[in-house]
């Protein structure tokens, strides 16, 4: 009986001893964060091309830009061989300080079979030239972004009061079949001050 009340009260001690070495224990500090949005440094601007006429009865080149420009939608008209697309966006850094500027494919578009899809950014004011055959391609540009893959490219760094142009450059083979609804790419914008690689 006595050993039975040895091990019950060891039993007990050890339990007691476990709790309190495995109790969870918290201190608390105070921290103050501030936020203070400020007005977007880097925007989006309609472009010189931008809902101008397209190909296709009826068609223009359809840019929305956001009510605060830090959002864009694009709608385009390609047709078969290459068509290609100046100065439809700018990206514009109204600050006096350099942002680092990428552009994030986070959604692809499906385009059809040996169909190609490029983003090419220009300094403003840059001359463009697309030259080869039977499929020109364009030369002197800052950074190209294959719409068709996801991925971050890195532009480059965008002084401040400076501007870079956005061109799209669609190429479909003749005698594939045009897709019903359009090829839809989902791009993130992101610029930083920091030259860290963004997340």
């Amino acid at each position: 009986m006595q050993k039975r009340f040895v091990l019950l009260v060891t039993a007990l001690v050890v339990a007691i001893v476990m709790s309190i070495a495995f109790a969870a224990v918290f201190s608390y500090y105070p921290v103050s964060i501030a936020i203070a949005p400020t007005s977007p440094p880097v925007r989006f601007v309609t472009g010189s091309n931008a809902n101008q006429p397209d190909l296709g009865p009826g068609n223009t080149i359809e840019v929305s830009i956001g009510s605060n420009e830090t959002s864009a939608s694009l709608t385009i008209h390609p047709t078969y061989q290459v068509t290609y697309y100046k100065n439809v966006t700018l990206i514009v850094n109204g600050d006096t300080k350099a942002y680092s500027i990428y552009l994030r494919v986070a959604s692809a578009a499906s385009l059809p079979p040996g169909a190609t899809a490029y983003i090419y950014v220009y300094s403003k004011g840059a001359s463009r030239s697309l030259s080869g055959y039977p499929t020109p391609a364009p030369s002197g540009y800052v950074a190209a972004v294959n719409l068709a893959s996801t991925g971050t490219t890195f532009i480059g760094s965008l002084a401040g009061g400076s501007a870079y142009e956005i061109d799209v450059y669609v190429y479909i083979p003749e005698g594939v079949a045009l897709p019903a609804t359009p090829a839809t790419a989902q791009l993130l914008l992101i610029a930083t001050p920091s030259g860290e690689t963004p997340p």
